[in-house]
């Protein structure tokens, strides 16, 4: 992969990620046990040269994922490894060690909570109970980097209110359909110095196709794939505009050419057109982030 596509980021506790990591959700959603497919798709991407793997309790695979590691046997100093805890949110400490178990490691270097809107309920931990959990795993070195998923802007206030470690990243869903309204949003994430991740970022290929967007995506790609040389895919230029506004970038692609990385620099009247050329508004997950 080209480090000028998706640059490595610092975080804010001085922590390096690397700029684009393989998401194990979406098409791999609750393939428990070893799942052959999965860890193929898995081994693939760290021989294709990811290094960094954004898993989650709420996927129901980790297991999976930790039996590519172990085959791969790449030195854990090497790997970037993310998960979150959602599902087991009534019990932080345990559904972190199970992750753990699964995953065949013993820390993470980034511990996400995967959604806000739990919190609260009855037998749940508040925001302010949840992330004092977590600041504690980061005190034991268990989790190198601690930070959120599915944030909205009241519930990163609660937490950065009693916050003794910041969280670093808020992992969001991020493509041009939503870029409109996320950008009060970016903007308090810019301020605060939390690094944006970006999740479905090829989705207005894969679940918003038969839109005006279809010409502008196909207008820039033609654009691109000129000054590279070579044919470039939409969804290339999808997961580099995420890059190019400054995230980290989560993909679940396992095509080799979306692996390789390498594309020339979007010019500022196309970074326009796609930020600007969706038709409507429209949202894949987590809708309580439009509250």
């Amino acid at each position: 992969m080209t480090q000028s596509t998706y640059p490595v980021r610092k975080l804010s506790d001085g922590t390096e990620i690397p700029g684009v990591g393989y998401g194990v959700g979406t098409a791999w959603y609750g393939r428990s046990g070893i799942d052959e497919e999965l860890v193929t798709a898995v081994s693939t991407a760290l021989k294709a040269g990811y290094t960094h793997l954004d898993n989650a309790e709420a996927y129901g695979n980790e297991e999976s994922v930790g039996e590519a590691l172990k085959r791969a046997n790449i030195p854990r100093e090497k790997l970037f490894i993310t998960t979150k805890v959602g599902s087991g949110l009534k019990d932080i400490r345990q559904a972190f060690k199970s992750s753990l178990s699964k995953l065949g490691v013993s820390y993470v270097d980034l511990y996400l909570i995967h959604w806000p809107y739990d919190l609260g309920k009855d037998g749940y931990p508040t925001h302010e109970e949840a992330w004092k959990i977590l600041e504690e795993l980061k005190d034991e070195g268990l989790a190198k980097s601690i930070g959120v998923s599915n944030y909205r802007i009241k519930d990163l206030e609660r937490t950065l209110a009693v916050a003794r470690h910041r969280p670093v990243v808020n992992q969001i869903e991020l493509h041009p359909f939503v870029l409109p309204a996320a950008k009060p949003l970016l903007e308090y994430l810019k301020q605060e110095n939390i690094t944006v991740e970006a999740y479905g970022p090829t989705s207005p290929i894969t679940k918003f196709s038969g839109t005006s967007f279809d010409k502008v995506l196909e207008k820039v790609t033609a654009s691109v794939s000129e000054r590279a040389g070579s044919k470039v895919e939409g969804s290339q230029v999808l997961l580099h505009l995420a890059s190019t506004l400054g995230a980290v970038v989560v993909t679940t692609s396992g095509k080799e050419q979306l692996l390789a990385g390498g594309l020339p620099a979007l010019t500022e009247e196309e970074i326009k057109e796609l930020t600007t050329g969706a038709p409507h508004h429209a949202r894949v997950f987590m809708k309580h982030m439009d509250e």
